[in-house]
């Protein structure tokens, strides 16, 4: 309506821009979550050296490390270790699991390492951060839980479902230990392929 010009204008369109972006990821992750909740949903299981995947993966993180002044530690081993895993989900986790840190612990030190475990693949992810409180803890991978109470800190409350499920889906396990001012640690475990 031409009732603002100039820079105020250019603030309002960029401001409705952000929000719109948003929305738009919210709505992507809401679709994700219907689908992994219904019968259309099928993974493509196949055998996967994780230890290079999980590189490729940390690789990419790196660039962002070091932008936000997080410091990493990452410690895959050389030999390959074979799961049998859906690859798209693995990097959905990991990524997940990563952006989570970034996004909402305030660390700047975060710890990833893959290992051989017995019979399975553990991958650890620990962070320094500001740590979740034991009552957020019990709820971490419910849908729409937020540790956040309130509404400073973005994001829909379902991304760690959605790891949750996944991780379930292909037959691991996730775990979370965490102390309040110190950092949490997750733990996701695979069965290594025989």
């Amino acid at each position: 309506k031409g009732l603002v010009t100039g820079k105020d204008r250019d603030d309002y369109i960029e401001t409705a821009r952000r929000k719109a972006h948003d929305l738009k990821e919210y709505i992507d992750v809401l679709f994700d979550w219907f689908k992994l909740n219904s019968n259309e949903f099928a993974l493509e299981i196949q055998s996967v050296e994780v230890a290079e995947l999980t590189r490729n993966i940390l690789i990419d993180w790196i660039p962002i490390f070091e932008d936000k002044q997080v410091e990493y530690d990452i410690d895959i081993p050389e030999h390959p270790v074979r799961v049998r895993l859906d690859m798209d989900s693995y990097m959905r986790i990991v990524n997940n699991l990563i952006q989570n840190v970034i996004a909402h612990s305030h660390a700047d030190k975060i710890k990833i390492s893959l290992s051989k475990k017995e019979n399975s693949m553990e991958l650890l992810l620990a962070d320094n951060g500001v740590g979740i409180e034991k009552e957020d803890l019990k709820h971490i991978f419910e849908r729409l839980y937020k540790c956040d109470k309130g509404r400073s800190e973005k994001g829909s409350g379902l991304g760690l479902s959605i790891v949750h499920q996944l991780v379930e889906k292909m037959g691991g396990s996730i775990t979370v230990e965490s102390v309040p001012g110190k950092g949490t640690e997750f733990t996701l475990l695979f069965p290594l392929e025989i």
